[in-house]
């Protein structure tokens, strides 16, 4: 009888013994790797929430500041809202890239006229057009021009590329927005005469933390990510974005492609609007947030609007004060000390046993399974620190609205 030679055997059994190694180290990366991506996430909605929670009271104070028509102080405020949408800005895009890495980025799809998203985004960056001496050159196609997409996020991938194109280019050079159709795609592209981008940049000008030459002093600032979060938006939306340039100084293109949608007929008489019902401003109100400066602030804005409204630190004092007080609307922290803005939800709900009663989520946790988790707490709506006072205004009115 033939045998295998020892050697033979001995290699084979220290391969076999190799590859098992070599799996386990695979699976060991791979959990590791897996703890690091649950670490970070969990790191950017903490910074998120910690970084939102002192802005939002100083916005507040400072809606509270121009209802008083204090002229004195005009500049200093306009200052003071600039930086603050700056800081909120690079917020929302550190947490937006975490979530697109995810693949957790959720898309609203409706027809959208492309013009609304002209005159969002022109809107969003007005502070930044203000300092120019020469205005957006727009050019609108002659029809409306529509896509299947996400009105929000299309807004937000073109005042990334406008707010792109106004920070690289001189106050008095020009910036043209151009909307055209072209071979059943609509076509917006924004041409600036700025900066322009440098020969070995351009293939990488969509990734992740990618940027030009800056000086020590980092005027243009950033973090390297709107790019990113442009072409991932555009590609959710079945469409594509590209960039030229003839090389530093001497300007770029942007230009995003997305499929044209039909049109919609309209057919039969506009629907009659009714008008809207009245609000009794006198309705009791609850605001519960730990961060006093902040639960101070919205309580003096919604006093200025006419509201009866109490307050309190924690969730103890909130369910204490709703059988006195019995608030018609609640606008609740979720960070809360103790038991958190979800549970204090369900618990105010239980205990009133009203179902007309209205929550507020206001938040600096902004991820969407926190909206989700706050409309499985009974929350009828979710607003992410700092929310736009105005915004927060119309919200409180359209829910306490009264037939």
């Amino acid at each position: 009888m033939l045998k295998a030679p020892q050697t033979g055997i001995k290699e084979l059994a220290d391969l076999s013994s190799a590859l098992i190694a070599s799996d386990e180290a695979v699976k060991s990366s791979r959990q590791q790797a897996q703890i690091a991506s649950r670490a970070k996430d969990e790191f950017l909605a903490m910074l998120g929430h910690e970084l939102r929670n002192p802005l939002a009271p100083i916005v507040t104070a400072l809606q509270l500041m121009e209802h008083r028509g204090d002229n004195s102080t005009v500049n200093e405020r306009r200052i003071i809202e600039r930086q603050v949408t700056h800081l909120s800005r690079l917020v929302d895009d550190l947490l937006d890239i975490s979530r697109i890495t995810q693949g957790k980025i959720k898309l609203d799809i409706e027809r959208v006229d492309v013009a609304t998203v002209v005159d969002g985004a022109l809107e969003m960056i007005q502070p930044l057009l203000e300092k120019r001496s020469r205005p957006v050159d727009v050019e609108r196609p002659s029809r409306p021009a529509y896509v299947m997409g996400d009105t929000t996020r299309l807004t937000q991938v073109l005042s990334n590329l406008l707010s792109n194109a106004v920070r690289h280019t001189p106050t008095d050079a020009p910036i043209t927005l151009r909307t055209r159709e072209l071979y059943g795609m609509v076509e917006i592209s924004v041409e600036d005469s700025g900066s322009g981008i440098a020969p070995d940049l351009l293939p990488h000008i969509f990734e992740m933390f990618v940027q030009g030459q800056q000086s020590m002093d980092r005027r243009l600032g950033g973090l390297g990510l709107g790019l990113a979060i442009v072409k991932a938006l555009v590609t959710l939306h079945g469409g594509k974005v590209s960039a030229s340039s003839k090389g530093e100084n001497k300007g770029s293109i942007f230009t995003v492609r997305l499929p044209r949608a039909e049109s919609a007929a309209l057919s039969g008489p506009l629907p009659k609007r009714e008008p809207a019902p009245a609000v009794h401003r006198s309705r009791p109100i609850l605001v519960v947030d730990d961060n006093i400066d902040a639960a101070e602030t919205l309580a003096m804005l919604l006093r200025s609007a006419g509201y009866d409204v109490r307050t309190g630190p924690d969730a103890e004092t909130a369910l204490k004060l709703v059988d006195s007080f019995r608030p018609a609307l609640a606008v609740l922290d979720i960070g809360l000390p103790g038991m958190d803005g979800y549970e204090l939800a369900v618990r105010m709900r239980a205990q009133m046993r009203d179902p007309a009663v209205k929550l507020i989520a206001l938040t600096g946790y902004g991820r969407d399974t926190d909206r989700e988790r706050a409309m499985k707490a009974g929350f009828d709506i979710h607003l992410v620190k700092p929310a736009d006072p105005k915004h927060l205004l119309d919200e409180v009115a359209r829910m306490l609205r009264t037939t």
